[in-house]
């Protein structure tokens, strides 16, 4: 009687355990998924962070370079009166 009883649940425990399995690999593969896909947007944040980092630098270049200039000018005119 106990083998009768015995052979019925280790098939249930053996099906239920192979669903779960199934199921568990379907969540690791959805997670696995979704990590790439978050290094693909980091990776983009990065090429972005970098993309405003160089215009800033240049912007702030073109003003250093606007600034210079017009002291220069005003140097050039201040001499130029003083002569």
């Amino acid at each position: 009687m106990r083998k009768a009883l015995l052979i019925p649940v280790a098939a249930a425990a053996a099906l239920a355990l192979s669903a779960c399995g199934q199921s568990a690999k379907n969540e690791t593969a959805e997670a696995s998924e979704a990590m790439a896909g978050d290094t693909n947007t980091m990776g983009e944040a990065v090429n972005d962070l970098a993309a405003a980092e160089d215009a800033a630098f240049d912007s702030a270049q073109n003003s250093y370079d606007t600034v210079a200039n017009a002291t220069d000018e005003a140097v050039d005119e201040a001499a130029d009166e003083v002569d």
